[in-house]
Formats: C-alpha cells, structure tokens, sequence
C-alpha cells in the first residue's frame, strides 16, 4: 500500500494535491490519497503508516520548509513511535512559486533528517518549480508542451516507489518555457490581481520611504 499524503492547507483543490493524483495513476500498487487537513485523529494515520510500504508527502514550499500541519505531524509520529515504522520508505512530491526547483532543497533536507530520525529510508523527492502555473496546465497532456519534463520526473518517481527503491532528488522546470518569460507572465498578472483587490496602479508603483 502506497499512502499519498497531501499536505497543503488548501486540501483537494491544491496543486500538491493535483501531483498527487498524477503520479497515483502511474502507480500500479494500491494507494491510498489522504488529505492531511481532514484529519481529526492522527491515531488514524499511525495505523495506516504502520501497514503501508510507502509514504509519498506531496507538499507546496513554504518559508523553505515544510508546512506547519506536516511538522506536526513529523514531531508527532517521532514523539510516539521512532524507530516503528522501519518498513516505510518516504518520498516528496513538492511545489513552489519559484521558477527554481532547487529552492526546495532546504524544504527536502528537513524530510530526509527527520527520515534518519526515524529509522525510515528517504526514497528521494520530485521538485516541481513554477508550481502554479504548473497546476495550472492540467488540460494538458502530462508528458508534452510544458509539462514534459515533470510528465518524466512522475514516472521515474513511480518506478521507484514501485521498486522500493532510493533516486536522487530530481528537479524540474517547465520544459521549453524560460524563466524570463515566467517572470513576464508573473508580472503582467500583477495589474489584473491588484485592481481586483482595488489598488490604483499609481499605488502599486508608489515607492515607501
């Protein structure tokens, strides 16, 4: 059993939760997507953990680390059971705003200390950067136009998640979308967004003392 742990604060309608699903339909193993805002009694989870022969924590980057919930949850599990889930090997499905997949390093390094820690195998991680338009793009194929390169990483993902076996962390971008023009999309949305919220643009363009 393949247990898929989203955890993002926006649950089912987040990007983590979308990456999630896109590697659950290359896996060939029973799983199981669990939305880590929903639950009430991590006793639960524990026992779920306790069966499962894998745990993939599919996670947005936030302040370069892991969000809140998901600490907890680690500080948890390792207050009430180190060393008892030896089984478990756990890998990360992550996301960020930046272009540069590789901001998530520190994000990654946490999640495979707390492996250590643990007793647990880090399987290793898929970083997927310029999340946002990323998830965006799900009426595109998974393996073409932008999405190729995260299409590649997900299947070498499942592969080793179905062999039990460690990758290096991998780090993608969107495939032929260069970062510039991700910034200039990034900054042509900023006008729409802050006159919806009621800015004036001279407001936005005023410098603070």
């Amino acid at each position: 059993m393949v247990i898929l742990l989203n955890c993002s604060f926006r649950g089912e309608k987040s990007n983590s939760n979308y990456f999630l699903g896109l590697l659950e339909g290359l896996l060939e193993e029973p799983c199981e997507r669990i939305q880590l805002n929903r639950i009430t009694d991590a006793s639960v989870l524990e026992e779920k953990l306790a069966t499962a022969d894998a745990l993939v924590l599919g996670m947005p980057l936030y302040v370069d680390g892991v969000p809140a919930q998901a600490v907890e949850l680690m500080e948890r599990l390792y207050a009430d059971g180190a060393g008892s889930y030896g089984q478990l090997a756990v890998y990360v499905v992550s996301n960020l705003g930046f272009y540069e997949a590789e901001q998530t390093q520190i994000q990654l390094a946490i999640v495979k200390n707390w492996c250590e820690r643990m007793g647990l195998t880090y399987g290793g991680a898929l970083a997927i950067g310029a999340g946002e338009m990323m998830g965006g793009l799900r009426n595109v194929p998974m393996d073409q136009g932008p999405n190729k390169a995260m299409g590649e990483g997900l299947k070498k993902l499942a592969s080793h998640i179905s062999a039990h076996s460690v990758m290096e962390n991998a780090f993608v971008q969107p495939t032929g979308f260069p970062r510039w023009m991700y910034l200039l999309a990034a900054q042509m949305n900023w006008a729409p967004q802050a006159k919806k919220n009621g800015l004036k643009r001279k407001e936005i363009r005023r410098r603070r003392p």
